[in-house]
């Protein structure tokens, strides 16, 4: 009982093992994502960025050659929504990405807790056994010690 309990806790440990190296690697993948999410973010506020000093620019310094210069004005300008078009797409991507990604790492904790919970009951089932055999151990050696005193008295 005790080799089986012994041999089934050691299984259960390999199995959190594997599961605290999956969290970890889901954690992994998660920071990655969140920093992609943060990189797009950044990306669109740099365009944001971008058609504000155009704006700007066309209605201040430009303003004078503005008539000359209206058509490759529009077209940066449109140049550049095209872009932040793309770009909030991306965001829009990366953070069902993240999502995923934070869902499977709570997936991979549930496992890992519900796995450490496992090893725990059959860690008080091999100490039971262990405590159970030295109980024994113990209660054999009273009734060879009172047969011995039997036998002498």
């Amino acid at each position: 009982m005790i080799r089986e309990a012994q041999q089934l806790l050691r299984l259960r440990a390999l199995r959190v093992q594997r599961l605290r190296t999956r969290c970890a690697e889901a954690q992994v993948q998660v920071d990655e994502a969140l920093h992609a999410v943060h990189q797009s973010q950044r990306a669109i506020e740099g365009c944001r960025q971008d058609m504000k000093q155009l704006s700007h620019s066309l209605v201040h310094e430009q303003a004078a050659a503005l008539p000359r210069w209206h058509g490759i004005a529009a077209a940066e300008r449109e140049r550049l929504a095209d872009r932040l078009e793309r770009l909030e797409v991306t965001l829009i991507d990366d953070e069902e990405h993240l999502e995923a990604k934070q869902e499977a790492l709570q997936k991979a904790r549930a496992e890992l807790t519900r796995a450490l919970a496992g090893e725990d009951a059959v860690r008080s089932l091999a100490d039971e056994a262990r405590r159970e055999l030295a109980r024994a151990v113990e209660r054999r050696g009273e009734v060879e010690l009172e047969d011995q005193g039997r036998r002498r008295g």
